[in-house]
């Protein structure tokens, strides 16, 4: 009965711990995600300055890619892309997040999400994401994004 009594007792002293852990895990997600969104609203806009706001200074921009030789690792300048966003129409680049996952320890998150892209009203191609972000004086920046792109496979 002592050997109950005492895993009763300590079960309820750890249980609000483990909950205030997990509803601070969720806050740090749902933060995450929306550092997230706002990357694809600023590209929505055509706006670069949404972009920086969500970037930090030395993010990098990846794609891997299937080719008929092989694995292909293409690396994006982050300045050119953020221009390449500022250069188009507004409305026309449409990032439709299917599916995310986020993962964060301390000040370290990491998120994997499926897409469908578009250019205006017409699909353009799918893939995944795969960003990587810091907090830095509590504010999330994406320091890493790493994409595949496919056209096959993706509106079944």
């Amino acid at each position: 009965m002592k050997k109950l009594t005492w895993f009763l007792l300590i079960l309820l002293s750890t249980s609000p711990i483990m909950a205030q852990s997990f509803e601070e895990s969720m806050d740090e997600s749902d933060d995450v995600r929306e550092t997230i969104m706002t990357l694809f609203e600023g590209m929505e806009a055509a706006d670069g300055d949404v972009l920086r706001s969500v970037l930090d200074e030395n993010a990098t921009l990846h794609t891997v890619r299937s080719t008929e030789t092989g694995t292909e690792l293409d690396e994006t300048d982050i300045s050119s892309f953020i221009e390449s966003v500022e250069g188009s129409e507004p409305g026309t680049l449409i990032e439709e997040i299917l599916y995310i996952s986020v993962n964060v320890d301390g000040d370290l998150a990491t998120a994997w999400m499926d897409y469908h892209f578009y250019r205006g009203v017409e699909f353009s191609h799918c893939g995944v994401n795969s960003m990587n972000l810091i907090r830095n004086a509590g504010e999330w920046k994406i320091f890493s994004i790493v994409d595949t792109r496919r056209t096959e496979g993706c509106l079944d």
